[in-house]
């Protein structure tokens, strides 16, 4: 018999799930606590144990941003076959551009998220563990390249996220977000902070 803990993630799993299908399908203003309830099976009480509209809406992005981290992770491996050639700007970028795709492809959902965010109204992983993996990850790539001086590297790690946070939220803002072009504003944004050479094309 599952305990009261394994129902209570089992109901928090379908919320979150209920919540994120009925925010693309309607749209987040279009989308009640009472939809998400009756979509999941659970009362209105159960939905709001696990959070307000807007938490569950940043609960939903931050599990897309950290499923799609594990997964790039999954994907690169430890020995990750990289081009020589390629600036350690090009590599960052390749670090973020699953986290790029997700705010392109659901942009309605990506300014509230990063409106919520902004207000300051709930608190995100995102800035915290996820935030501190990422940035461990940027360091360990600007060490592989080599361009850096050490006692540089944490600090210029820590310059490229809070660049690439600063302009997904502005980006988050304009009409209309074409992914190509965030991701070329991204790596001149990278490539004015790592001190390495963009090789010539």
């Amino acid at each position: 018999m599952p305990s009261r803990s394994e129902l209570r993630d089992s109901t928090h799993r379908r919320v979150l799930t209920a919540a994120d299908h009925l925010f693309r399908q309607r749209g987040f203003d279009a989308t009640t606590i009472r939809d998400i309830a009756e979509a999941s099976g659970v009362s209105v009480g159960s939905v709001m144990a696990s959070g307000d509209k807007n938490a569950l809406l940043v609960q939903v992005f931050d599990s897309l941003i950290e499923a799609g981290h594990a997964r790039a992770a999954a994907e690169a491996g430890p020995a990750a076959a990289t081009n020589p050639a390629d600036s350690c700007a090009r590599r960052i970028l390749q670090l973020v551009q699953p986290f790029v795709t997700l705010f392109a492809e659901r942009q309605d959902l990506s300014r509230t998220y990063a409106a919520i965010q902004v207000s300051g109204r709930q608190s995100s992983p995102l800035f915290t563990q996820l935030a501190a993996l990422l940035i461990d990850e940027i360091a360990s790539t600007l060490a592989q390249h080599g361009c850096t001086p050490p006692d540089a590297i944490d600090g210029t790690a820590r310059a490229i996220y809070f660049a690439y946070i600063g302009t997904l939220f502005s980006w988050s803002a304009r009409d209309t977000i074409i992914e190509a072009e965030l991701l070329d504003s991204l790596h001149l944004t990278f490539a004015s902070i790592c001190t390495c050479t963009e090789p010539s094309s």
